[in-house]
């Protein structure tokens, strides 16, 4: 029985000794504070002198990016797609302004997706829910490739991904990207802007280019110390290398304008001591008009 009253009735004697034995002042703090506060009061460190620092921060995005990925790797090996989908749904969130976290937690997604519509495609009615996942996974590489920063993102090594995912990068590629190739440019020490960014010369090549560049208008820029600035407005079209030459113009130097000056003034100069000799003291006469030409 003493039992029984112990664990049934003892509650609200202990409850109301601890009460008493809490100081007042901190009792009257917790009344106060809200309910999630005092569930979870923040995180409070101290430096070596003792002094309280700022509160440390709940979880480290990097971290908690890199957990995400292996826990969706391990949910992928064990062929729950659906799980590692929304793991890593949520693993895109913690990437912030990072384009190699993000480009890993995209490709490991689209990954999951054509792995999802392999495992359907030879079941039972599961033709049309394996083209659904194949469709997700095209959207999430076409939105991965339009993002600036990850347009050159490839599935690679190719051994580490399903070939129908390769294809579909491919495919996804040709329909969303362009190709600009410079096939000469004169002088050979030009610059060439695309969008003002330096065009390069990629590796392999002899002249500037650029892949996967997004269809519609471009600005090109051509410069070159001492020859007149080229600028010309180019148009991509998809699965499309558009091909341009460039010949700079030189500019006329100062020393050129010169002496065209110069020869047009002594041209004046000796019109008017012509004139001037031929005048002497007298009259001037004034030399005849040619006369008119023969009639045809």
């Amino acid at each position: 029985m003493r039992t029984g009253l112990l664990r049934g009735g003892s509650a609200p004697l202990v409850l109301i000794l601890l009460a008493t034995s809490v100081p007042l002042s901190v009792r009257a703090q917790v009344a106060a504070a809200p309910a999630d506060s005092v569930a979870a009061p923040p995180s409070v460190t101290t430096d070596a002198s003792g002094t309280s620092a700022a509160p440390a921060p709940l979880a480290d995005s990097s971290a908690a990016h890199a957990a995400a990925l292996e826990r969706a790797r391990e949910l992928l090996r064990d062929g729950d797609y659906d799980r590692s989908i929304e793991v890593l749904k949520s693993a895109l969130d913690l990437t912030g302004n990072d384009p190699a976290r993000r480009r890993e937690s995209y490709l490991l997604l689209i990954k999951t997706y054509v792995f999802l519509g392999n495992d359907l495609k030879f079941k039972p009615q599961g033709r049309e829910a394996s083209n659904l996942n194949y469709q997700e996974a095209r959207r999430l590489i076409a939105e991965c490739l339009g993002r600036r920063e990850l347009r050159h993102t490839y599935p690679e090594p190719a051994s580490q991904y399903p070939p129908e995912m390769i294809g579909f990068f491919a495919e996804t590629r040709r329909s969303i990207f362009g190709s600009f190739r410079i096939q000469e440019i004169v002088p050979g020490t030009a610059v060439v802007l695309l969008d003002g960014d330096t065009l390069r010369v990629a590796p392999g090549e002899t002249q500037p280019g650029e892949v996967n560049m997004a269809l519609g208008e471009h600005v090109v820029v051509v410069r070159a110390a001492g020859f007149k600035e080229t600028i010309d407005r180019i148009t991509i079209a998809p699965d499309v290398t558009l091909e341009r030459s460039y010949r700079l113009e030189k500019k006329k130097s100062g020393m050129w304008y010169a002496t065209r000056g110069a020869g047009a003034l002594g041209v004046v100069g000796g019109v008017i001591a012509a004139i001037a000799g031929r005048g002497g003291g007298g009259a001037t006469t004034a030399a005849p008009l040619p006369g008119a030409p023969d009639p045809p």
